[in-house]
């Protein structure tokens, strides 16, 4: 079924999908379109919309701006999904879209698989896939298994079958495969790591890991977009990060040297005795060296600034060159001309973009 037009549906064929016999339809909404207002047999509230709404509703879909139902359990749930299932596969069978021919070979030509190598690259084009997708091993497998295998009638799963039943059981299996890890922290216990970075969309996001004598593993990431990032603020996200894995195995926290993540580490210390907080050594030394090599600290320690100042001049050296470069479509011409390297633009982050971009500025320096 595509869920994209539903709202565009007329009330007729609204009537005919599967979930509507489980509600009861009130009166039209709007004149053309599909909303209608109905009331849930089950919990027995009214909501306006189209089918989309009520298939939300009934299988407890998020992001659709409707309330899930309460009153219908597992089993129902079940039969539902499994009507909507077949009436969504069977709306795919109706409307199947018009496919564009596939190149052909000459009639000499002997190359075996050719039809089946641009089915495949046609589904890369159609939809945007990046290229490197083909190295991933699962895609690599499933092509394997589907054509080493007799799988006559077979259909592939549906859109919404991906995105609930089979999301669902993948990430059951996810779970139990870590638990062989997660056990291990009840007899060694844990460290919980947080560090915070900005994404490609300029969200602030904070990141929290748990290490241990195993694998670390990743815990969960949160959006502090809306949010004023205090010591409190902190403190009260890893203290629910520290519930979920259980304070009893927390060994300490581990997160960069800043003041408010040094106030956070107090308060949950004062919660938790057995629990310490650690800077990141890495984030410390840098922080150091940031001290030593900034002008404004000269006076403090001038022996370290005469012996250290060379780094920060280098630093806005590189900085210089790079943009000088980049900044003009001619010099960048010119310079991609000689080098099949590229100039990196490196995300400013705690550490190591520097070192990063003055590597690059080496590998370069017989071409520039």
């Amino acid at each position: 079924m595509n869920t994209e037009n539903e709202s565009e549906k007329s009330s007729a064929e609204i009537a005919t999908t599967p979930l509507w016999k489980y509600v009861t339809r009130l009166e039209k909404v709007s004149v053309g379109g599909g909303n209608v207002s109905f009331k849930c047999n089950y919990c027995e509230k009214t909501f306006k919309g189209s089918y989309s709404r009520v298939k939300a509703h009934l299988l407890k879909l998020p992001k659709f701006g409707i309330q899930a139902c309460a009153k219908v359990g597992d089993e129902y749930h079940d039969e539902m999904q499994k009507l909507e299932d077949v009436f969504e596969e069977s709306s795919r069978r109706l409307k199947k879209p018009k496919l564009v021919s596939l190149p052909t070979d000459s009639p000499t030509s002997l190359n075996l698989g050719s039809r089946e190598n641009s089915l495949i690259a046609r589904t890369f084009y159609s939809t945007g896939l990046p290229f490197h997708f083909a190295k991933n091993p699962y895609w690599i497998e499933m092509i394997k298994f589907a054509a080493n295998n007799n799988l006559v009638g077979y259909i592939p799963p549906s859109y919404n079958k991906l995105r609930t039943t089979l999301l669902q059981k993948e990430r059951a299996h996810i779970e139990k495969l870590l638990r062989s890890i997660k056990d291990t922290w009840k007899e060694k216990g844990l460290s919980i790591v947080s560090d915070g970075w900005t994404d490609v969309q300029k969200r602030p996001l904070i990141n929290f890991m748990a290490t241990s004598q195993k694998v670390p593993l990743f815990i969960k990431s949160i959006d502090g977009t809306k949010e004023y990032k205090d010591k409190h603020f902190i403190a009260d996200l890893l203290l629910k990060v520290i519930g979920e894995v259980g304070h009893q195995h927390v060994v300490q926290i581990i997160t960069d040297n800043t003041s408010v993540m040094k106030a956070a580490g107090s308060i949950v210390e004062a919660k938790y005795p057995h629990i310490f907080w650690s800077p990141c050594v890495v984030n410390t030394l840098n922080l150091a060296l940031k001290n030593i090599c900034a002008p404004k600290y000269s006076l403090q320690n001038e022996v370290a600034y005469n012996e250290c100042n060379w780094i920060a001049q280098v630093s806005d050296e590189a900085t210089f060159i790079r943009i000088f470069i980049t900044n003009h479509s001619m010099r960048l011409a010119i310079f991609n001309s000689y080098s099949p390297l590229k100039l990196l633009a490196v995300a400013e982050t705690r550490f190591a973009s520097i070192i990063i971009m003055l590597k690059r500025l080496f590998q370069v320096k017989q071409n520039l």
